[in-house]
């Protein structure tokens, strides 16, 4: 044998044997660490499902020189609190594991670097999944490869099956979904990519019929370990179409480029989160309505609180499945939790609604809503209200409506879903724009500018401002806290109180009253209001409760009263009718009567049985009505009164 000749083989000798060598190393070193990666990912399971848990056991595992053969099964953890609604038996996976340095599989698609291992792993189809690999036609519903790097980088493509059905004569359409991705163990970093092109439902033979059809839709997630323990980084959601048809609601939907994300970053202190929401055209019964977006932003968390938060939640959930009787949180552990959310004040965080908006061809609404936060001390001996007023450092808002938008909408949807004529529509819409209008003017909750409604709040060192009107925050909080059912629990002793129950236990069926607002109207807390707004009345009784004659002022009524309608059985007097009568020389023509109910729909004008012209407005108080606003609609009817004066004295003189 030539000297070359021998070299070149025994070169190829020691090749082939450092090949093998390394591939039984490796097979040896995978399956050392196996037990160690199924207890970590074991233990981030039970991180991430806390109320019903999932496991991987490892079934089988057969060890050869240039591969493995294994089986794992995916299964809810068991104990008295799982829920019934849940799956039950295991899902098991069969996995190939190609050893390295150079597993074949990897070579065969052109990783020439040395790698730990490929691996194959695919739903195992067994008797609990027999359904299911029937809708797949014998194919795997999850398919996987991964390529493994010695530095524990990972990346792979994952296939979910398409499925193709009818049920019933429902059928679904699926086209499957891909998805790819890389994971690097040292820095927890995961990327991914998804694409599904179609997911089409069509149940008409349902007992409730919809049609449905998602096309296009992508997911991406890109993040790693924040240095709170946090992952960070974004994820997103696109989809280019959505149709919705319910034939038996004659409701039509679609929505085109809908997008959310999320995306979530830190400094040394605190951890930031924005979330977006995107809509491209939304039509409904073919009538566009536009396209929205929405920004919602928290700034300044603190990280190590959020980071306490989550491991307190999640070992109170772990600590709740575990008892065999529901017996709830305990005292300790609800402490122990807004103890955690308390400290997230620490950092003076912020929300932000920057904006939410809906755009058409006609115009742009939005709102805009900035909240800043700060950390009251001893917030454990304090009432909510006092939290309240202390932890909010500033609130600013404004909400711009556009009326040409609003009118536009409304006309559309008259013309298509009720079949209004065209002009009849507009003026409708017309019609209730000026009431939206002229609400909120009446109301304080927004100004009229040009083709807008413009509200602004705002919020600064205790004192409220409401288009203009100062509020202070002791009346502020206490009507929001108090709505919501979360007002101070303390009574002093000239609270009134039911005999025979103590002062903690409201009466059975009451409402419980909010400072400046009224459950029902009081003869003397309306007649002491009137007088505060510089009206003389004189009291005398009506055939359903007490009657308010007030003397006429400008509005040059004959006669101007406030009558209280009364229920014979609670006594409690729920509505108010304020009526002003016009005596003129010549009455006043039903074309004028009828022009103005068209326009002024507050209102109610007629004739009485002595050809007289009568203007009305009811008020109610069902459910509460603020002493404020009943000031704003009695100032409003004696402004109206004031208007239809000059349209009864121009109506009888024309006559």
């Amino acid at each position: 044998m030539k000297k070359s000749v021998a070299i070149t083989l025994g070169v190829v000798i020691v090749g082939a044997g450092s090949w093998i060598g390394a591939t039984w190393y490796t097979g040896k070193r995978i399956e050392e660490s196996s037990q160690r990666h199924l207890a970590e990912a074991n233990e981030k399971l039970a991180k991430l499902t806390p109320l019903f848990g999932l496991r991987i056991d490892q079934l089988k595992y057969e060890r050869s020189l240039f591969s493995t053969q294994a089986r794992y099964g995916l299964s809810l953890v068991k104990n008295d609190k799982s829920l019934d609604a849940m799956p039950a038996g295991m899902i098991e996976f069969d996995a190939v594991i190609e050893h390295g340095p150079f597993p074949k599989t990897a070579l065969s698609r052109g990783a020439v670097a040395p790698k730990l291992a490929y691996v194959h792993a695919e739903i195992a189809k067994t008797d609990n999944l027999k359904e299911v690999f029937a809708l797949t036609k014998d194919i795997s519903p999850l398919i996987s490869d991964a390529m493994v790097s010695y530095s524990g980088t990972t990346s792979s493509t994952s296939k979910i099956a398409p499925v193709s059905t009818a049920v019933k004569d429902n059928t679904i359409d699926f086209s499957g979904m891909v998805i790819t991705g890389t994971f690097d163990r040292s820095l927890e970093a995961v990327t991914a990519h998804a694409v599904m092109d179609k997911l089409a439902i069509d149940g008409t033979k349902s007992y409730d019929p919809v049609v449905m059809a998602i096309t296009g839709m992508t997911m991406d997630v890109n993040s790693r370990m924040g240095k709170f323990g946090v992952s960070m980084g974004d994820s997103d959601i696109k989809i280019k179409r959505i149709d919705v048809t319910k034939k038996s609601d004659d409701m039509k939907v679609s929505l085109d480029n809908f997008g959310y994300g999320v995306k979530l970053s830190e400094d040394d202190k605190s951890i930031n989160v924005q979330a977006a929401y995107q809509t491209g055209d939304i039509t409904v019964n073919d009538v566009p309505l536009g396209n929205g977006q929405a920004v919602i932003k928290l700034a300044k968390l603190d990280g190590q609180a959020v980071k306490t938060l989550s491991d307190t939640y999640n070992q109170l959930m772990r600590q709740y499945m575990a008892h065999t009787e529901d017996e709830g949180l305990k005292d300790e552990q609800v402490e122990a939790l807004l103890d955690s959310a308390g400290k997230l004040l620490a950092g003076n965080p912020s929300f932000s609604i920057d904006p939410l908006s809906w755009k058409t061809a006609k115009g742009e609404s939005k709102l805009n809503f900035t909240l800043d936060l700060a950390n009251p001390p001893d917030v454990k001996n304090l009432t909510p209200q006092e939290i309240a007023v202390k932890a909010i450092k500033r609130i600013d808002a404004t909400l711009i409506i556009s009326k040409p938008m609003v009118q536009d909408l409304v006309t559309q949807y008259a013309i298509k879903k009720e079949g209004i004529a065209a002009d009849k529509a507009a003026q409708e819409a017309d019609e209730t724009v000026r009431q939206m209008s002229g609400m909120a003017e009446m109301f304080n909750v927004g100004k009229n500018d040009g083709d807008n409604i413009v509200g602004k709040f705002t919020f600064a060192d205790g004192m409220g401002n409401l288009n203009g009107k100062e509020i202070p925050a002791d009346e502020l909080f206490s009507g929001l806290l108090g709505a919501a059912g979360m007002g101070s629990m303390d009574h002093d002793d000239e609270d009134e109180s039911v005999p025979g129950m103590g002062q903690d236990e409201p009466a059975e069926g009451a409402t419980p009253a909010l400072p400046g607002v009224m459950q029902d109207f009081n003869l003397d807390t309306v007649s002491s209001l009137l007088d505060d707004m510089g009206y003389t009345v004189n009291k005398t009784d009506g055939d359903q409760g007490p009657v308010l004659v007030l003397d006429a002022g400008t509005t040059g009524a004959s006669d101007l009263r406030l009558e209280f309608l009364c229920n014979d059985f609670t006594e409690k007097c729920l509505d108010l009718v304020m009526t002003a009568t016009y005596k003129t020389k010549k009455p006043v023509t039903l074309k004028a009567i009828n022009s103005w109910n068209q326009e002024y729909r507050w209102t109610r004008a007629y004739l009485d049985d002595k050809n007289q012209a009568v203007l009305q407005m009811d008020m109610n108080a069902e459910g509460g009505i603020g002493k404020d606003n009943l000031q704003i609609l009695l100032n409003t009817f004696i402004s109206i009164a004031e208007d239809f004066n000059e349209v009864a004295k121009g109506a009888a003189a024309a006559k």
